[in-house]
């Protein structure tokens, strides 16, 4: 079984006048994709952060210092190890039920 990661960020916010800080991540959404024998199941969500007293300094990164494992991180974080692994499970799960000659027909 393969997974890939997708993240993306949804929303920034520009400035925080209590903080002082800019470009703060409020939102990412994120999935998970598994590939197996040519099948692939998906599952994800999206993630809230409260800002609205800033990201502590002890946190604080400069968004041109934030890459994809960086946000992936956050995600695992937040969403927790267990259910990361449920998830991976269920996506495995729903791959082995689906028929041997199942495909995907692009733009259907």
């Amino acid at each position: 079984m393969e997974y890939k990661w997708e993240i993306k960020i949804n929303k920034i916010i520009p400035y925080n006048l209590e903080s002082k800080q800019r470009d703060l991540i409020q939102d990412v959404g994120w999935s998970i994709t598994g590939t197996k024998d040519g099948k692939s199941a998906t599952q994800g969500g999206a993630i809230d952060f409260e800002l609205e007293q800033g990201v502590s300094t002890d946190t604080f990164a400069e968004i041109t210092d934030i890459n994809k494992e960086t946000l992936q991180s956050w995600v695992e974080a937040r969403v927790g190890a267990t259910r990361i692994n449920e998830i991976k499970a269920e996506i495995e799960t729903t791959i082995d039920t689906l028929p041997d000659d199942w495909q995907i027909t692009p733009g259907v």
